[in-house]
């Protein structure tokens, strides 16, 4: 199977998919990657296209549409538009080029702006694609809600960003004494809701002592001074690292929490959340659809926006190392459950589906962690 792929990304996620899809024997090629300019690769994208499926490509796997961002769509609104048309443009080439589009919905709308209007991009996007896999049917009935109803999906569950890690080499939450122990880890964007957290820890009772450390990569100038500030009430028991953090250290930083918190106010999927639980960290999150499927034995949910937060903080400073500990071994069997092989096999066999048909001619489900 040659499987055409746009965009490429950091995320590890596409790595640990076509690594075990490779190994499966699937030939994949990223799109969009011709040139060295950005906006050149964007105008050229329709004729790679035909020219990729006339060379034998079958299929394209679509992550996310910031791939069709034009330069200067910030200061002028008018590119956005421009980005619409050309994107529209692009899947009438591949309806044309005969090649089958599958898009995986890690995000329901962009996180940020990309088009004019999002939601008629997404609309189209679903109207044109042969499957939309999702993480979880949360996505699948929000993409509903906006008017976007999905033809064939199939659910496949995120897969965490690390191996689980073996019982001996991780230190288990709440051990050794001192603080509690809080960490945010992930790049850093408004929607996290990482000022929420700070703002929530620096609210909590004078008698209630933890430390909180924010580490990931914010490219938001804006949002940075005002993490800033935010954590500077804070004093000693706030660390703040506003950068990448190099991939040998991220298991140390999260063996070194208790708890690991990620105070979202919108999520579809969190590949934070499966990194933690193979980290076999307890996980405090907001009670949101998207992170509907993390099991609730290693997760604390809250509601009520920054007053529902600290009261999960203050829930979480307060445990007792029993608690902590059953929390921590529901995460670690939660995590070991999602491999990366299964999930390579079953979006696989959903692909060969789109390709060579379902006798059943008609649309399912799949879960990663089904046996």
């Amino acid at each position: 199977m040659r499987i055409l792929v746009l965009p490429r990304d950091t995320n590890p996620y596409q790595s640990l998919l076509y690594g075990e899809m490779q190994a499966l024997g699937a030939q994949v090629t990223y799109l969009s990657e011709m040139t060295r300019s950005h906006t050149l690769n964007l105008l050229f994208l329709p004729l790679e296209v035909m020219f990729r499926r006339l060379a034998g490509a079958q299929l394209i796997h679509l992550h996310w549409v910031f791939a069709f961002s034009l330069p200067g769509a910030r200061r002028f609104p008018v590119m956005r538009r421009a980005a619409y048309i050309w994107f529209l443009v692009w899947l009438r080439t591949c309806r044309m080029a005969g090649i089958r589009l599958v898009w995986t919905a890690h995000n329901v709308l962009p996180h940020g702006p990309i088009f004019a209007d999002d939601v008629a991009a997404r609309r189209a996007l679903v109207g044109a694609c042969d499957l939309v896999l999702a993480h979880s049917p949360s996505t699948l009935a929000e993409l509903a809600a906006l008017g976007a109803v999905v033809r064939r999906s199939a659910v496949i569950r995120h897969g965490p960003f690390a191996p689980p890690m073996s019982a001996a080499s991780l230190r288990p939450p709440g051990a050794g004494g001192g603080l509690p122990r809080f960490l945010f880890f992930g790049r850093i964007q408004k929607y996290k809701g990482v000022d929420d957290l700070l703002a929530a820890f620096t609210a909590m009772p004078a008698d209630v002592a933890a430390h909180l450390t924010i580490a990931g990569q914010c490219d938001d100038p804006a949002l940075r001074s005002r993490l800033d500030a935010l954590a500077r009430r804070g004093g000693a028991s706030i660390t703040v690292r506003l950068e990448r953090v190099p991939e040998e250290e991220v298991a140390q930083l999260l063996a070194a929490a208790d708890v690991v918190v990620l105070p979202f106010r919108q999520v579809t999927t969190s590949g934070s959340a499966m990194l933690a639980l193979a980290h076999e960290r307890p996980l405090i999150v907001p009670d949101l659809p998207g992170l509907a499927e993390l099991p609730d034995s290693a997760v604390l949910r809250y509601s009520g926006g920054v007053p529902g937060l600290i009261a999960a903080l203050i829930r979480m400073a307060c445990a007792d190392a029993e608690t902590l500990a059953a929390m921590s071994a529901a995460a670690r069997s939660y995590a070991s459950r999602m491999t990366w092989q299964e999930i390579a096999k079953r979006t696989m066999s959903e692909m060969i589906t789109v390709l060579y048909g379902d006798p059943a001619g008609q649309a399912h489900v799949v879960s990663s962690s089904e046996p």
